[in-house]
Order: C-alpha cells, then structure tokens, then sequence
C-alpha cells in the first residue's frame, strides 16, 4: 500500500509511505529552486494548473491514499473606517478595548457591535487549504484524499517516529500551526505544545496558542502607536477536551526570530530565521554594543531561557520520562538544542531529522497508515 503525504505550507514536501515504511521525502523548493515555496504563491489563484514538479519528477501518480498537511491559511479580514484612520482619540479607544481580553469569537463579536460605526473583523473566510489539496488530488488522478485539521500533530508524530524512543516526550515549537479551535479561538496558532508519545500514540499534555500575526495586522492600521500597543497583556488559560491551553497575543520565540530575521535584512518576509541563529554566534551580550550579532545574541539568550521553562514544564509533567524529543522549525537552533543537554543532563534528546515543516508530511502519512491498519483490526 502506498500512502503519499503532502505538505502544503512552506517547506512544501511530499513522503512516500508504503507498507508503514518511510521510502522517501522530497523537498519541493529544490525540485523548483525556489527556496521557502509554498503552493498559494506559485498559482496565484489558478489552483486548477496548480501542481508538484516533485510528483510528476518522480511519478508518484495513483497513490492508494493521498493525505495533506498545512499551517492554516485561515484569515481573519479587517476593515477600519476612514475616520477612525484619521482621528487618533477613536484609535486610542480601539486600541484600549482590543487590547484588554483576548480576542476571542465572543470578543470579536462584541467589538463588532460595540464599534459597527467604526471597524469590522470578519472571521470565516475561504479555506485556501482545500483548494489547493484539490488541485494536487486531480494531478495525482485520485478522487479522494484526506485533510487533518493538525500541524504540531504532524511534527510530534514524525519526530518520536523516527526517535530511537519506544516512549518519550515530545516538545514541538513554530512559529505557527493550525488554528486547532478556530471556531471559538480564532487566528490563535499553536505555537509551543507538550505530547506523550507511547506505542505509536501521540496524546497532547499542554498546548500554547497566539494570535500574534493578526494583532500585528490590526497595529499596522494605528501607525501613531507602539507596535505591542495592541497586545493584550494577560494570557487566556482554559481546558479543552482535557488539555490546558494558554492562549496569548505575544509572539512565540519562533515569531520572534522570524521578526529579527526582517529587521536585520535577513530576509523581505522574515523567513531566514536560520540566519538570525547563526549571527548569534558572533555576539555578545555587551549591555553598550547593538551590532546586529549581539542583538542577535540577546535574542538566543532569551530563546534559550523561555525553552528551558517549557522544557521543565514538560519534565513536571511525566517526571519518570528521561527521552525527550524535539521538532518543528525551532528546533533546527542547533546551539540553544547543544545547551539544553547542560541544562538536564539527566535526560537523553533527540532532535527530528526533518524539524521544519517538511516534516509533517511524514507525520500525515504515518497518521493515515495508522489509522488504517486500526480500521482493519477493528473489522
């Protein structure tokens, strides 16, 4: 049997599983030579011509099951009136209620009849995903495929797969998922999450969420303000089927790199966060120095404490646990990941070959065999 998974964020990929085994993975941005591809910008919006050079190089047609993974290209649309624009008293009234709850459906709701004179967020927008997931179905001739609302799933299950661990904790840091309770949350990505990995299961223990990409989007309508004038300053802890969760509107560490590498000149789109990493190994932390290595450092220096936290949070968590696991694209900071070992020396780790967003597309294969050999033992 024959399983294709297909990432279709950036780091576009495609695994080929067959028999439960990992054949091969193949990165779509050196098929093209295009780094940091994803399909959304080579098709502008013609999804129907949309197609993986990857899958007709290497004839991966006619699988026997198709499966895909993503981000979440879900967006929230915004509209401020003109006046508001231009009046900087209505814009410090927004900005005082958007910033003082999170933002969620309820809250948005609320806003958009407190202020219908004056702003508008619309949420539910066209899934992208599925258009495009459609498109590369059709390429590949087959009429159905599979679409799992999940990302640091994916890197969870690929990582502890391809771990030497038969048990182990997995930690999965990006800076962005999938907006797993977009009907209640909104905009809110996972960002940093803790998994159990045991006998080929993956259960969540904690997830953190943000919606810093979309209050960064609604500050850049208020150019008279600070640029963390919007954020609100108090995290939103729940429990979802079982899971604490903390929801925030600051950037996770990954965010945070993705920035730097923008306001260094890394990168137009603040993609290069690899870069950012390295200039850190040039720095200090000179308190009277602000060359772009120490900034750079600070900012490693930071990454590196903040992980620690959620490190040991971890270990709280299943103390009796000494494998630890890392993946997502945060964990290609190969310097912080050599620290991490003085930090628990008591506990072995192993960071995932395939990290950044490649990797889930192993993830959404292994997901779908599993879950079809547990269809046939169940029948």
């Amino acid at each position: 049997m024959k399983i294709l998974g297909v990432n279709i964020s950036h780091d576009t990929s495609v695994a080929v599983l067959e028999d439960g085994k990992i054949v091969s993975v193949y990165e779509e941005e050196r098929c093209r030579r295009t780094k940091w591809f994803s399909p959304a910008q080579d098709s502008a919006n013609e999804y129907s011509e949309l197609g993986l050079l990857s899958i007709d190089h290497k004839q991966l047609h006619e699988p026997d099951h198709l499966t895909f993974a993503s981000y979440d290209r879900r967006a929230i649309a915004l509209d401020f009136k003109d006046k508001v624009l231009k009046d900087r008293v209505l814009q410090g009234e927004l900005i005082s209620e958007l910033s003082a709850q999170q933002l969620t459906r309820e809250r948005i709701e609320e806003l958009n009849e407190k202020f219908k004179d004056l702003m508008r967020i619309s949420i539910d927008r066209e899934d992208e995903d599925h258009l495009i997931c459609k498109a590369i179905a059709d390429q590949c001739q087959i009429d159905s495929y599979n679409f799992v609302p999940e990302h640091h799933y994916f890197h969870a299950v690929c990582g502890s797969h391809l771990s030497p661990y038969d048990e182990c904790i997995v930690l999965t840091f990006d800076g962005g998922g999938f907006q797993t309770h977009h009907a209640d949350y909104p905009g809110y990505q996972e960002i940093e999450c803790i998994w159990h990995y045991k006998d080929d299961n993956v259960e969540p223990l904690w997830k953190r969420y943000s919606n810093h990409r979309i209050v960064s989007d609604i500050q850049s309508y208020f150019t008279g303000y600070g640029e963390d004038s919007i954020h609100c300053k108090e995290d939103l802890e729940v429990e979802i089927d079982g899971v604490p969760s903390v929801y925030t509107s600051y950037p996770s560490m990954g965010m945070n790199f993705s920035n730097m590498s923008y306001a260094l000149g890394c990168d137009d789109q603040g993609r290069a966060s690899g870069k950012v990493m390295g200039m850190a190994s040039y720095g200090d932390m000179n308190p009277k120095v602000f060359t772009k290595h120490t900034v750079a450092q600070r900012l490693e220096h930071a990454s590196l404490e903040h992980t620690v936290e959620i490190i040991q949070r971890a270990i709280d968590l299943l103390p009796d646990c000494k494998n630890i696991v890392l993946s997502g694209g945060y964990s290609l900071n190969c310097t912080n990941n050599y620290k991490y070992l003085q930090a628990f020396p008591e506990h072995q780790f192993f960071v995932d070959p395939i990290p950044h967003d490649g990797g889930t597309a192993v993830g959404a294969a292994l997901v779908e065999w599993r879950k079809l050999n547990a269809n046939d033992t169940d029948t």
